[in-house]
C-alpha cells in the first residue's frame, strides 16, 4: 500500500477506471438518444465463436461501440467537449462546418460518381418502362450552396448546382422534365429556406419549389391560407445531432393544416398527413407525412382531377402537402421500404404522372434505385 501511495496520479487513474466501468455495467442502457437523435448500441450477447470474429460483426467490435455509446454522463460529456472546442476556436465538429447567424452546414468534398451513374442509368431504364407517362425530375441542393452568404471562409463543398446541370441535361435525353429548384431557392435566398439545425429544406423553401414544380407542368400553385399555418418551437436537426453545438439555436417547424379527404399509408387508413405525436420527440421532422413509408396514398376530391406518383427521399415530405391541393391522388413511394412493385402500383393506382424528388446527396449515394424496375 504505501508503494501504491508513492503514485497517487496512478491510483487515482485506476479508480477512475474501474468506477466508470462499474458504473457502466450497473446503470440500465439507454435505447435512444435524445441529444444525438439516434438508437444507441446495446450490450451484444457473449460467445467464444463472437469472440474470435475480427470482422465489424465480432464481440469486440461490438461491445466497444457499447460502451463508447453507453458511457456514463455521456451527453454532459458531449456537451463539455463541444464547449471546449468552441473555446479553442474550432469551427467545425463531426463533418459539420459552423457557418455564420446560428447555421450548421454539411461538409461534402466527393460523392461516388459511380453510384450517381447508376441511379441516372436506371432513371433511364424506368422512362422506358414508363411510355406515355409525364416524368418530372427535381433535385434540391444542399443549404451551402445558396446561403453562400452563412458559410465559412475556405469551405471547399462541391457545387451542387453544377452537378445537377448536367444531371439534368442527360435526363432530358430520357424524356424527363426538369425542374430548375435551385434557381427558385435562389430568389428567396435570404429567407428561411433551410433549416439552421437540420439537413432538409423548410416548408417555406418547400413552398417555392412546389411553386416552381406547378409552373413547369402547367399547373395552379395553390398558396395556403396564412390562417392554416402551424408552427412548433424547439426544432434540433441533424446537423445539431452530428455536431452537438452547444450554442446552437433552435429552428421553428412549420406546416399548414391543409384539408384532405384521406391518408393511407401501406394499406392503413391515418389520421392527416402529420403525425403530430411527433412533436414530442426530438425528431420532429417526422411529423410530415409520418416519416418515410413504403406507399402512402392521399386523396383530395377539392383539388383539380389528376394522379401522380412522387418517388422520393424525405426532401419531399414538407412539399407533398402542397401537391394535395393541385392532384385529387398523389401517390408517395419511398424506394427504401416500398412493399410491392412499382409497375404493379402505377397500373393499380391509374398513375398519369411521375415526379422523382431527391436531394442531390440522396441521388448520388441511393442504393435502392435497382426498385424503380420491379
Amino acid at each position: 500500500m504505501k508503494k501504491l501511495l508513492q503514485y497517487p496520479v496512478t491510483v487515482l487513474f485506476f479508480l477512475f477506471l474501474f468506477g466508470f466501468s462499474l458504473t457502466n455495467f450497473l446503470t440500465p442502457s439507454k435505447a435512444f438518444s435524445e441529444l444525438e437523435n439516434k438508437y444507441l448500441a446495446q450490450r451484444p450477447a457473449f460467445s467464444w465463436k463472437a469472440l474470435l470474429d475480427s470482422s465489424d460483426k465480432g464481440f469486440a467490435q461490438k461491445f466497444e461501440k457499447y460502451v463508447n455509446e453507453q458511457f456514463p454522463l455521456r451527453d454532459g460529456w458531449i456537451s463539455l467537449k463541444s464547449r471546449a472546442e468552441s473555446a479553442l476556436g474550432k469551427i467545425e465538429n463531426n463533418g459539420i462546418v459552423y457557418g455564420r447567424d446560428g447555421y450548421l452546414f454539411d461538409k461534402y468534398r466527393s460523392y461516388d460518381a459511380g453510384r450517381l451513374e447508376k441511379n441516372l442509368g436506371l432513371l433511364e431504364r424506368f422512362a422506358e418502362k414508363t411510355p406515355g407517362l409525364d416524368r418530372t425530375l427535381m433535385v434540391i441542393p444542399a443549404s451551402y450552396n445558396l446561403l453562400t452568404d452563412k458559410l465559412p471562409e475556405g469551405l471547399g463543398n462541391i457545387d451542387q448546382i453544377r452537378e445537377i446541370e448536367a444531371v439534368y441535361e442527360r435526363a432530358r435525353q430520357s424524356g424527363y422534365r426538369t425542374v430548375d429548384a435551385a434557381a427558385a431557392l435562389m430568389t428567396h435566398a435570404r429567407e428561411e429556406i433551410y433549416y439552421r439545425t437540420d439537413h432538409h429544406w423548410t416548408t417555406d423553401g418547400a413552398w417555392y419549389g412546389y411553386e416552381a414544380f406547378a409552373a413547369a407542368v402547367g399547373r395552379q400553385a395553390v398558396r395556403p391560407d396564412s390562417a392554416l399555418r402551424r408552427t412548433s418551437e424547439g426544432f434540433w436537426g441533424t446537423y445539431f445531432s452530428k455536431a452537438k453545438k452547444y450554442n446552437a439555436a433552435p429552428d421553428t417547424l412549420v406546416w399548414y393544416d391543409l384539408p384532405v379527404d384521406s391518408v393511407t399509408i401501406d394499406g392503413s387508413d391515418v389520421n392527416g398527413m402529420y403525425d403530430l405525436s411527433q412533436l414530442e420527440k426530438r425528431d420532429r421532422y417526422a411529423m410530415f407525412l409520418h416519416a418515410n413509408n413504403g406507399v402512402t396514398v392521399l386523396q383530395n376530391s377539392g383539388a383539380p382531377e389528376g394522379s401522380i406518383l412522387v418517388i422520393k427521399d424525405s426532401y419531399a415530405n414538407c412539399f407533398v402537402p402542397f401537391l394535395t391541393q393541385s392532384y385529387s391522388k398523389v401517390v408517395v413511394v419511398d424506394l427504401r421500404s416500398m412493399p410491392k412493385g412499382l409497375a404493379e402500383l402505377i397500373h393499380s393506382e391509374k398513375i398519369e404522372e411521375i415526379l422523382v424528388l431527391y436531394s442531390f446527396e440522396n441521388l448520388a449515394s441511393d442504393s435502392n434505385f435497382p426498385r424503380l424496375l420491379y
